[in-house]
């Protein structure tokens, strides 16, 4: 029986062209699609924090810089952190740009839980009232700035910094250190590694001095609170934080009764009773300085490369609206200015707002 013709045939071709592909009709005469609108990479937004911790009202001093950040540099997500009671009025005050948050949430947060511990968050609760009631706001906000930087990273700035250097600040903001990162100041104090509690002496506290020879001291860079960086999570800030609340708590300011006539006793009096508000400044400054000398020292030890003298940003000390030794003159923003820091494109000056 004859069979029945194929119900479709393709020509035997490759006889005439041995490259002929009968497959190719699905190539031709097909319209390439039309290409879709130019996508221009997304910017990135470094984060850069301001921490406010006080019942003052929303002014000048403490939101003229984070509004000019927020609007003048797009490559920055700026954020206010402020008591929860007090988020309400900053947020009228600062505008939409700035993301304003309760400090409450960096407390709550499940990381700082983890690597605090409930025994140390207790203290550190016991140590914000305490400041909280003896208007020790600078001190308050240097240990809750660690915390904002632990948990979320980024940049930190006092409300008074100016930007003076524009492109060296948004360089800065495009390229973040990799390691946390302090300011350096001239001169050279030192860190005592001696646990805060088993310290005996008021200066080998405040200010890492020996007590003996078997105490084990290190050099470094004098440093201060009004500038840092941090990627987030960064073991450094955890150290850093949890030294913190062990020395205020050798200091008397939180955790055990405070023994009459005791090292704990004259440290808490000094803070409560000082006449001056420098009084309060240099035990706040021992508490923070001390504190990230820490962290310094323990990532040291972790790693042998790391040389806080080689990442820290250094500071030079303006007069007149000049940077003494450069002789550099600024703008008349940075008129009242009294530091510089060339890395960073930022002046600072100094101003009362902390005890608010």
């Amino acid at each position: 029986m004859p069979r029945s013709p194929k119900p479709f045939s393709i020509a035997n071709l490759r006889k005439d062209n041995p490259r002929f592909n009968p497959f190719d009709v699905l190539q031709r005469d097909v319209e390439e699609p039309e290409p879709g609108p130019e996508r221009k990479p997304a910017t990135h937004k470094t984060a850069l924090h301001f921490v406010w911790y006080g019942t003052g009202k929303p002014n000048d001093a403490n939101t003229k810089t984070p509004k000019a950040i927020a609007s003048g540099f797009a490559s920055a997500t700026v954020y206010f952190w402020c008591l929860p009671q007090m988020a309400p009025e900053f947020e009228r005050a600062l505008g939409k740009r700035v993301k304003v948050h309760g400090l409450d949430e960096v407390l709550e947060a499940p990381v700082v839980r983890k690597e605090l511990g409930a025994l140390l968050l207790d203290k550190l609760d016991q140590l914000l009232a305490f400041y909280l009631a003896n208007k020790g706001h600078a001190p308050a906000k240097d240990i809750l700035t660690f915390l904002t930087l632990g948990v979320n990273g980024g940049y930190f700035l006092d409300a008074n910094c100016v930007i003076e250097d524009r492109k060296q600040f948004e360089k800065m903001l495009a390229q973040p250190p990799k390691v946390p990162t302090f300011l350096k100041l001239e001169d050279s104090l030192t860190f005592n590694a001696k646990h805060p509690s088993f310290m005996k002496d008021e200066l080998a506290l405040q200010m890492g001095m020996e007590e003996d020879a078997a105490d084990e001291m290190t050099e470094l860079n004098g440093t201060d609170m009004w500038a840092m960086y941090a990627p987030s999570r960064h073991p450094m800030m955890w150290t850093i934080a949890r030294h913190y609340i062990a020395r205020a708590e050798a200091f008397g300011f939180c955790g055990a009764p405070v023994q009459p006539k005791s090292l704990r006793s004259q440290l808490r009096n000094s803070f409560v009773d000082a006449e001056f508000a420098q009084q309060k400044r240099t035990l706040a400054g021992a508490l923070g300085i001390q504190s990230i000398f820490s962290g310094m020292v323990e990532h040291m030890r972790r790693h042998a490369q790391y040389r806080p003298e080689d990442v820290n940003w250094k500071v030079d000390s303006v007069k007149n609206g000049q940077v003494e030794g450069s002789g550099l003159a600024l703008s008349p923003a940075s008129s009242k200015a009294d530091y510089w820091v060339e890395d960073l494109g930022i002046t600072k000056g100094h101003g009362d707002s902390w005890t608010k």
